[in-house]
């Protein structure tokens, strides 16, 4: 397939806290294009496992699990918090996926082999059905190795504490930042030290420090990149 043939995929990755689902959000909303957040994909399979009794370290159940469930992304008006609503075997599970305990079991399974091969053709065939702006932690070096941009995201990690811990008020879900700093930490030692897939830039990655600037700011800044690149 050609590059005019092909659909204009644009990832954003970057550890936990960075700004990317807000950024992929108005990215995506401003260029037209569909959002695809990946990191809800692998949360949704952690709830799964959490309420099946499937253990979060079962590599293989895990895998099975992921092939067989029955995943539904709508775009909602209702849904503006978080962009789309994730549609699980016929159950809305938007909210419950964002908890800070299925935060840190999305990392575990992620971790998987079979989890991430039984997932990577699901998030294939969201972008093959046209313009998507894709978020998570290897979009850019896994998922979609020839995207037409990449973008990867990044700030102190205190800064990213600070604002998922105001994330999770703003929904009625108290933390101190100390804790979320903490859990911040733990997660991106996991994301960047698993065997498979890896958090890390891609090298063709465009790198925006977001710790000091706004969604709006940062959006401007990868329109332009975008638009240069035929978006």
């Amino acid at each position: 397939m050609s590059e005019t043939q092909s659909p204009f995929v644009v990832t954003i990755d970057g550890p936990a806290g960075a700004g990317k689902s807000t950024t992929a959000r108005l990215l995506a909303h401003t260029l037209g294009f569909v959002f695809l957040d990946t990191g809800a994909i692998y949360r949704t399979v952690a709830l799964v496992a959490r309420q099946r009794g499937v253990s979060w370290d079962d590599a293989e159940s895990l895998g099975r699990l992921a092939a067989a469930l029955e995943l539904r992304f709508e775009n909602n008006r209702a849904a503006e918090e978080y962009g789309t609503r994730i549609i699980a075997d016929g159950l809305d599970v938007t909210n419950e996926i964002r908890s800070p305990e299925i935060s840190q079991g999305a990392s575990r399974v992620s971790a998987h082999g079979p989890v991430r091969e039984a997932l990577l053709g699901l998030q294939r065939r969201v972008a093959a059905g046209g313009a998507v702006v894709a978020e998570g932690r290897d979009t850019g070096t896994v998922v979609f190795p020839d995207a037409r941009a990449k973008f990867y995201l990044n700030a102190d990690a205190r800064v990213r504490a600070e604002r998922r811990a105001a994330e999770l008020a703003s929904r009625g879900v108290h933390v101190s930042v100390d804790d979320t700093l903490a859990d911040i930490l733990e997660r991106d030692a996991r994301d960047a030290g698993r065997a498979v897939a890896p958090l890390r830039r891609a090298d063709d990655a465009l790198e925006i420090d977001t710790g000091h600037q706004g969604p709006a700011e940062v959006v401007a800044r990868m329109v332009g990149v975008v638009r240069l690149r035929g978006g």
